[in-house]
């Protein structure tokens, strides 16, 4: 239970760290026209970080299936599941003869 809360809080620190807040929202009105205006804080982490973190997600997440399918199936030894019949020589065969009656 505690370890699921402790990955919850990482995982929403680093969206709260991704995602551009709204600061304010100011409408302008010029005559007719009512104009709306959103002033965005910056993000507290540059862009190319953001690129390093999915970087490295998707190689964690990239290495859990490879160990997950390495377990599943390339560990397993081949079972072969058809059967076949054996390949009977000439002189394994009944002669058929043909009578003319």
């Amino acid at each position: 239970m505690r370890k699921s809360i402790k990955y919850f809080l990482i995982i929403l620190v680093v969206l709260c760290l991704t995602i551009e807040e709204g600061e304010c929202r100011r409408k302008i009105v010029r005559g007719r026209k009512r104009i709306n205006r959103h002033y965005m804080k910056p993000l507290p982490v540059p862009a190319f970080v953001i690129v390093i973190l999915v970087a490295i997600g998707q190689l964690i997440l990239g290495a859990i299936m490879y160990l997950i399918m390495k377990v599943a199936m390339l560990d397993k030894p081949f079972e072969p599941r058809y059967s076949h019949a054996p390949i009977s020589s000439a002189e394994d065969r009944p002669l058929h003869i043909v009578t003319n009656k």
